[in-house]
């Protein structure tokens, strides 16, 4: 078949898809969204799930069992992607999450494959060990695909690369999955959320770096001068029990409710009447954008990319301080006035339409992929 006139074959190289976190979810929509006669899409992972399993009736999916990447099966694994890329003849090798990455680069490494890796994050957890890594990979890398234009500001600055080799493709949202009326609105009930409740909301699993503690101390603040108010965390985590014993400190055990992972997080979206965001480190939130697609104002801390979607005073607030005060004070503002939540609301919903729908999203990746191989073929 003419080199031109073929599929062009894409690999995604992850961790895994088992988890439904931002990362995970967003890697399982370009897999059942990408254009099919364009792009033969393979699914790779280093461990198996029944969400992987899923997935594998859009795209072809392996498994390569890794948990160090420093023991002979480490190597082991690497050697066997390398086969499987050179195999099946890929053209584009996308990797995600910082252990996939380097395994990926290094399998990907001298195959005739172009080689993305992806940054959706502004790298708080990285160690200098790990950013002289990841410089070395740099070197072996087509493009570095960042989700914010502070999240490629953070990887030029802290892995030294050229800017011209850091793309920024924002994420995007089902508005209908999402979308005011979607879900199902009364599985709140089944927590005990009061039916004629404010509720204000974060969507979060439950993990250090998403400071669940500060939105607790601001629910705190707003339960005081808001009686009807009560806040729903939606997500799960190891930090559960923790933060409900933050709650009873707090006096408001009552008011706190936690989806412990049931249901999916547009059943839950449509009982809020404000979406918060209380992270220390964000690179771009598919929570803002959950919110905005719900037509939800917000409320977020002033980190990452979350200037990127938020307008501040136009579709919701943010938030340079992580003073309780600071945090509760726009949440008490929209609960007193109606017209105002109403009115931030629905221009969240305008600019979530005009700038981060899925379908424009995906087609975005799908122009980066064949721009990047048209690129690789013209060069002598």
């Amino acid at each position: 078949m003419n080199e031109k006139a073929r599929k062009l074959r894409v690999l995604f190289f992850i961790d895994s898809v088992g988890v439904a976190a931002g990362t995970e979810r967003y890697v399982s929509e370009l897999v059942t969204r990408l254009d099919k006669t364009r792009f033969d899409l393979n699914l790779c992972c280093m461990e198996s799930s029944p969400r992987l399993t899923e997935l594998g009736s859009h795209c072809s999916t392996a498994v390569f069992p890794i948990e160090s990447l420093y023991t002979l099966n480490g190597l082991r694994q690497i050697q066997r992607l390398r086969r499987y890329i050179n195999t099946y003849a890929i053209d584009i090798v996308h990797t995600f999450m910082p252990k996939a990455t380097m395994a990926g680069v290094l399998a990907a490494k001298g195959s005739r494959a172009a080689i993305v890796t992806s940054r959706r994050n502004m790298g708080y957890w990285a160690t200098p060990m790990y950013r002289r890594v990841f410089r070395y990979l740099n070197r072996h890398t087509d493009v570095l695909l960042a989700n914010s234009e502070r999240v490629k500001q953070a990887v030029v600055e802290t892995e030294r690369v050229a800017p011209e080799k850091v793309v920024v493709l924002y994420n995007g949202v089902d508005l209908n999955q999402y979308g005011p009326g979607s879900g199902n609105p009364s599985l709140p009930d089944s927590l005990g959320v009061p039916r004629n409740a404010k509720v204000v909301g974060i969507v979060a699993n439950y993990r250090p770096v998403k400071n669940l503690k500060l939105f607790l101390r601001a629910a705190a603040i707003v339960s005081a001068r808001v009686p009807q108010a009560v806040f729903l965390l939606v997500g799960q985590g190891p930090l559960q029990a923790e933060l409900a014993r933050t709650a009873s400190e707090l006096g408001i055990t009552n008011k706190v409710f936690f989806s412990d992972g049931k249901g999916a997080v547009a059943d839950y979206l449509g009982r809020m009447c404000i979406g918060c965001l209380s992270s220390e480190s964000e690179g771009f939130s598919n929570a803002l954008l959950e919110y905005m697609a719900s037509g939800l104002p917000v409320v977020a801390t002033d980190v990452g990319g979350n200037a990127e979607a938020i307008s501040h005073e136009v579709n919701g607030y943010l938030v340079a301080s992580v003073d309780p005060e600071s945090f509760a004070a726009p949440i008490i503002g929209l609960l007193m006035d109606e017209a105002k939540r109403i009115a931030m609301g629905h221009r969240s919903l305008e600019r979530c339409r005009a700038n981060f729908e899925i379908g424009a999203a995906v087609r975005r990746q799908e122009e980066f992929y064949t721009a990047l191989l048209e690129s690789r073929r013209r060069q002598p």
